[in-house]
């Protein structure tokens, strides 16, 4: 049995891409913050940034919800802390432990069972 995918599907998948590309990076513009506190222009930028990033994400997880169930999308947005351990060893030189390492893989064996858990992708 053949699946076959439209270009409103793909829409759809690159949102949540985008979701959790945005995720990332409201992650690193706090923890940015968190480094430097003083109110100082790069603090108001990193500020800026996470202010657009969560409305972006905000509409994004509207649209999200339109396609896809609840059960669904949220398993796949905790890819983030898969991703957030390698960004965190390039951008802040964050130990790389055999347990987070673990743990994170056991993040994205639970994902992927999440989302193999229908005979296909919900809502696409």
């Amino acid at each position: 049995m053949e699946i076959k995918y439209t270009r409103k599907d793909f829409f759809y998948i690159l949102i949540l891409i985008l979701n959790i590309g945005i995720n990332l990076l409201t992650i690193i513009a706090g923890k940015y913050l968190g480094i430097n506190l003083e109110l100082s222009g790069i603090f108001i930028l990193w500020l800026s940034i996470i202010a657009v990033a969560y409305g972006l994400k905000f509409i994004f997880w509207f649209i999200l919800h339109r396609k896809f169930k609840l059960s669904f999308i949220y398993p796949l947005l905790s890819l983030n802390y898969f991703f957030s351990l390698f960004l965190g060893k390039v951008l802040f030189q964050e130990d790389i432990t055999i347990y987070k390492i673990i743990g994170s893989i056991v993040i994205v064996v639970g994902v992927f069972i999440i989302a193999m858990s229908s005979k296909k992708m919900e809502g696409i």
